[in-house]
C-alpha cells in the first residue's frame, strides 16, 4: 500500500488539527485492541476489546474536537463498539488508519 501524506488525511478527514488535544492518542493507538471491524457505505462499525475502553475514549473525544464533521459514537452493551459515520472517502481513509 502506497504510503498517505498528513495533508491528504486532513484534507479528507476535513479536520482541523490545531484544535486536537496533543497527547491524545492516535487512531493506529487502537489497533491492538480492535477485535473486528466491518464496514458500509458511510459507516465503520469497529468492536473493541474491553481492555481497550480507556484508550477509544481519549480518541473519540479528541476526534470529536478536531473533526466534528464525523459522527463518532461509542456504544457499550454486550460489545464495546466504536460506530463511525462519514463520507464514502472519509469511512475508508480511517479504515486504512486503524487497520
Amino acid at each position: 500500500m502506497a504510503k498517505i501524506e498528513q495533508r491528504q488525511i486532513i484534507d479528507v478527514l476535513d479536520c482541523d488539527l490545531a484544535v486536537r488535544p496533543k497527547a491524545a492518542p492516535g487512531l493506529h493507538e487502537l489497533s491492538a485492541h480492535v477485535k473486528r471491524i466491518s464496514r458500509g457505505a458511510t459507516e465503520l462499525v469497529i468492536e473493541v476489546d474491553p481492555a481497550g475502553a480507556e484508550i477509544l475514549s481519549a480518541i473519540v473525544e479528541a476526534e470529536r474536537t478536531c473533526c466534528p464533521g464525523i459522527g463518532w459514537e461509542i456504544e457499550e452493551g454486550d460489545r464495546l463498539t466504536l460506530r463511525i459515520t462519514g463520507g464514502q472517502e472519509q469511512v475508508s481513509m480511517l479504515e486504512t488508519l486503524i487497520t
